[in-house]
Order: structure tokens, then C-alpha cells, then sequence
């Protein structure tokens, strides 16, 4: 068998959702003889992330790619999208892009499994037998942030950024054999703005904390996230000014964890009172051990969050939205609010005991059905079921 992988999103460091699912992904396709990576460094990939890369992998060949420059990048970010609306491309997917790994998969053949929504660039003009694992069905998600854009030149953006995404992802999914989705709903995503059926449905699942001993303290509270996602940071700003007053005067405090933290951001965030901005840190056992509660407050966004199952995995009861518990079953551990007012209202109405309750219940939920073995065995049945790893000639490069 010939499987060749292509990541648009370095896995090193696990630092948000993106290298988490791809680094899931990875380690349970090592597990096949004659499987390749290709994958595009990051601005901030060293040596020593690529040498890490590879001992995860091993015995799976590692091959690296640095992206390909804008040549408009002395012009700014503005200089960018003509080159990428020459490219057919999204500005941040043109970002991700590498013509020598794009060239390296023209000489290849057989079945390729493509990771993420940046990797759908490299479909066109090859012979391979592609598979697409999507992370969220890009015309529905990118519609979301027109809703949000809090001026007219950020909604003029996101307006652009739809049509130029969804008729980016139209041309892909033409060009793939199979694809596959996180959640139930986004297989009803692509069904609506594309006609197509997902070949299958994988949730996301996060790796089980090792080691890990939670030591809760009373209204201590955590909110999980890439700083630099703007639904994130919009989803958590809403919640500090509607939700946040009465848990503050209750005495509770909120810790902010989470990547792609800007200065301005931090001293915006930490003028709130109780809020305790850290960004990152690379183990996330210690920094959780004390947390009472976790906070996913998201009114937009797709598919299964990483960052609620990471909480969950760590043993913390979850009060979010319908978009944060997205591909979830019900369960006892994560409590729905349509608001940032009720949201708080369910925290300040939760008695320890209940909570006590929802931790032993969390951590049940990952460990029985979000696992990263779990993962492992959904991915390859799958992949194996729907002829996915068999190569052969689809007029994909067409």
C-alpha cells in the first residue's frame, strides 16, 4: 500500500485544535506500512519541531516544506490578496501553501489523505486518489463571521473571504474521491451548500491526560482557546460584559489559557475584575488541576471543539452553548445556555456536589467515546471501509 498524507498545519506544538486533531491523525496512520507525510512548516517551525515530528512518527518518512512567499508581502497584508485571488485561493490558505510539496505530489500516484481545509489546495493537477478530512465545511463557517464583523470594512472582509472560500472549497470537494466531517451537523453543512454527502463522519478526540490529579477549588473557573480565533475571542469578550459581573461579585475568578495572545489583548482582558489572563503553557495538567469549572462561551463556530473536549478530559464540567457541546451526546457533564446571563446564572445555581457529579461524568464521556484510541480504531475502519486507502484514477486533477 501507497498512502501519501499531506498537513497544510504543522502538528509542533500541540498548541490549539488544528495540530491536536492532526497529530491524532498522524499517530494512528503511522501505524500503516508505505505511508508518507508531507506536511508545510509554520512562520515558527524549528528544527528541533521537525525532529520532535519525527520521533512521534517513526518509522513514517517526515518530509518538510517551508511555505511559499507572497511576492506581494513588501505591500502588507493588502498585497496579499491578489495574489491569492490569482491563486484561486483564500488569502490564509495561499498562506499555508507550498509549491515544492505541490510539486512533489504531482510525481506521485496512488491514494493521498489530506488533512484540514488549507490542504484542499493541492488537489488540482495531480493523479492521486484523494480523501479530504475536513475540520469545518468552510461556506457555512465563514458565513458566521459576517454576522459578527462589528464594522463595515471588517463585514466587507468577511464578505469577500465567503465567496473566495466557498467557491475555493466547491472546486475541492469536486476533485476529491471521499471527504469527511467532525459532527452530524456538518455533514448536514455540506450537504446544504455543496450537494455532497459525507463519505463518513470522525469527532475529534483529544489524548487522555496521564498523571493528571484534579484538585478543585471552589470558583475557580477556566476558559480554554487560541486567543488569535476570532470567534473565540469574540465569543469570550460577550461573555465577560454580559456574564461575568455577578460571578465576580460572587468571588470567582477566571484564568484565560490558550495561544496567539497579543499584548493589547491581555491588558484589554485583564482590566476585568477576577481575570487572571496566562495564554499559553505547554502542560495543561498543572494549570487545570485546581479548576472547578470550565467556560466554552461560542456563538459561532463548526464542528466538534477541541477545546471542550480538553476540559472535559481533564475532568472539568463544561457550561456552554449549543455551538461549544457541537457532536456531542447529551450528557450530564455539559450544561447548554442560549445566553452569557443564563450561562452564569447555571454556574452560580451548581452546588459543589452537582459539580463533583459532572466531573466524574466528564471524564467518563472522553474516556468511553472521544479517546485518542478511540479515534485511532474510527479512523483507520473507516478509512479501510470506504476504499480510502486503495488508489486509483478519479479525474481528481482535472
Amino acid at each position: 500500500m501507497s498512502l501519501t498524507v499531506v498537513s497544510s498545519y504543522f502538528p509542533a506544538p500541540p498548541d490549539r485544535g488544528d495540530p491536536v486533531r492532526v497529530s491524532m491523525t498522524l499517530r494512528a496512520l503511522a501505524q500503516l506500512p508505505g505511508c508518507a507525510l508531507l506536511v508545510v512548516h509554520r512562520p515558527t517551525t524549528t528544527a528541533e519541531h521537525v525532529a520532535q515530528l519525527r520521533r512521534m512518527l517513526d518509522p513514517m518518512p517526515v518530509h518538510t516544506f517551508p511555505a511559499t512567499p507572497f511576492r506581494g508581502d513588501l505591500l502588507g497584508p493588502a498585497g496579499r490578496y491578489p495574489e491569492a485571488l490569482a491563486h484561486g485561493l483564500p488569502p490564509w490558505i495561499r498562506s499555508r501553501y507550498s509549491a515544492a510539496l505541490h510539486d512533489e505530489l504531482r510525481r506521485r500516484d496512488g491514494a493521498a489523505l489530506a488533512l484540514g481545509e488549507a490542504a484542499g489546495a493541492y488537489f488540482r493537477g495531480t493523479r492521486l486518489r484523494w480523501h479530504w478530512d475536513k475540520a469545518n465545511v468552510l461556506a457555512a463557517s465563514v458565513r458566521q463571521e459576517i454576522e459578527t464583523a462589528g464594522d463595515p470594512v471588517r463585514r466587507l472582509r468577511a464578505r469577500y473571504l465567503t465567496l473566495v472560500s466557498t467557491r475555493f472549497e466547491r472546486r475541492a470537494l469536486a476533485r476529491c474521491a471521499t471527504v469527511s466531517v467532525t459532527s452530524d451537523d456538518e455533514a448536514d453543512r455540506l450537504r446544504r451548500y455543496h450537494g455532497r454527502d459525507a463519505t463518513f463522519v470522525l469527532p475529534s478526540c483529544v489524548p487522555l491526560p496521564t498523571g493528571h490529579l484534579p484538585r478543585p477549588r471552589e470558583r475557580q473557573l477556566v476558559w480554554l482557546g487560541s486567543f488569535a480565533y476570532e470567534p473565540n475571542l469574540t465569543g469570550l469578550r460577550r461573555f465577560l460584559a454580559e456574564g461575568w459581573p455577578p460571578l465576580a461579585r460572587a468571588g470567582f475568578t477566571l484564568t484565560l489559557l490558550g495561544s496567539g495572545l497579543a499584548g493589547s489583548t491581555r491588558a484589554e482582558l485583564g482590566q476585568h475584575p477576577g481575570v487572571r489572563v496566562r495564554g499559553y503553557v505547554e502542560d495543561l495538567r498543572p494549570a487545570l488541576a485546581g479548576v472547578r469549572a470550565g467556560i466554552v462561551p461560542l456563538w459561532s463556530g463548526a464542528g466538534v471543539k477541541l477545546k471542550t473536549l480538553t476540559l472535559l478530559a481533564h475532568a472539568i464540567p463544561v457550561f456552554t452553548t449549543r455551538v461549544g457541546a457541537e457532536g456531542l451526546p447529551a450528557s450530564p457533564a455539559v450544561r447548554i445556555a442560549p445566553d452569557p446571563a443564563a450561562m452564569a446564572g447555571q454556574i452560580l445555581g451548581t452546588p459543589p456536589g452537582a459539580l463533583d457529579a459532572m466531573a466524574v461524568e466528564a471524564a467518563r464521556l472522553v474516556g468511553q467515546g472521544f479517546s485518542e484510541a478511540r479515534f485511532a480504531e474510527r479512523l483507520l475502519t473507516a478509512l479501510t471501509a470506504h476504499g480510502c486507502l486503495t488508489g486509483g484514477d478519479t479525474g481528481s486533477g482535472q
